[in-house]
């Protein structure tokens, strides 16, 4: 898919309302097939994890120009706090992400009343590779 084509797809996503418990959004913009066995080439895994990477720096770039530059925050501490039983409750747009595997760096923007956010995802190595954005109503969890 083109950058025009996941653009269309967060107009979308940023257009649908966010109520009751619909706090966030997330859509999968490009994902690839799995690597599980026999398919468990970790060359062609490493190909397409830069492949994704790279077509998000291309989104990123076209998202700047719309809503300014965008702000990076690390998933580690959230990883962290997913991992230990006795942390306090994740915000649920991050507790959503950890619960999908999503433990990449998250690019976000404030786009009007709401954050949308892209990123790169790869729950564990016979899984699919996959683009997404979300979006949310709830800035708890980004930082100010």
């Amino acid at each position: 898919m083109s950058v025009q084509q996941h653009l269309a797809r967060i107009g979308e996503l940023l257009a649908r309302p966010l109520t009751g418990s619909d706090t966030y959004h997330l859509v999968i913009l490009r994902e690839s097939r799995d690597f599980a066995p026999p398919n468990d080439d970790w060359d062609e895994l490493m190909r397409t994890s830069e492949e994704f990477e790279r077509e998000l720096i291309d989104l990123a770039a076209a998202l700047d120009a719309r809503w300014g530059p965008h702000t990076t925050v690390s998933m580690e501490n959230y990883v962290h706090a997913f991992m230990d039983p006795d942390a306090d409750d994740l915000p649920p747009f991050f507790l959503y992400l950890c619960e999908s595997g999503y433990f990449g760096d998250l690019l976000y923007w404030r786009a009007g009343d709401r954050v949308l956010a892209a990123s790169v995802g790869h729950e564990d190595k016979e899984e699919p590779v996959a683009l997404f954005a979300g979006v949310t109503g709830s800035r708890e969890g980004f930082p100010a």
